[in-house]
Parts: structure tokens; C-alpha cells; sequence
């Protein structure tokens, strides 16, 4: 098991709840790095396996992995 970076994008309807959308993101498992009312994004890491669990968070529109890219 691994723990990946990833972004929670909140929906629409939630955007006024979304410190609730981060205490239950974090009771599933979810380090939160950053919360983002405005774009309605939360970024953080998580385990790998609990990846599923987080898109089954009232609240959440989407979960995906954070890219990082470096200069060469």
C-alpha cells in the first residue's frame, strides 16, 4: 500500500458545506493539505486502497490522482 496526492473536486450543492465534506474525507482516511472553498477543490493523500471509499463521501463529484511534472 501506497499513499497517493490527490484532488476532491466538491459538488455544486455542497460548496457551502464543505468543512463537513473535509471531516468526513478525513474519517475515511484522507491528510488533508489544502482546501480550496472558492474552486471547491481539496487536496491532500490518502492509501491507495482507500481511494473508492472517498468517492462514496456525500459531497464529492470527483477524486483523481495528482500529477507532478518536472523541469528536465
Amino acid at each position: 500500500m501506497s499513499n497517493v496526492n490527490i484532488s476532491v473536486s466538491v459538488d455544486d450543492e455542497y460548496a457551502d458545506k464543505i468543512l463537513e465534506v473535509v471531516a468526513d474525507l478525513q474519517a475515511v482516511g484522507m491528510n488533508i493539505e489544502n482546501i480550496m472553498p472558492i474552486l471547491g477543490v481539496i487536496t491532500g493523500s490518502v492509501e491507495s486502497t482507500q481511494m473508492d471509499a472517498l468517492s462514496q463521501v456525500k459531497g464529492v463529484n470527483a477524486v483523481e490522482v495528482s500529477r507532478t511534472f518536472r523541469a528536465i
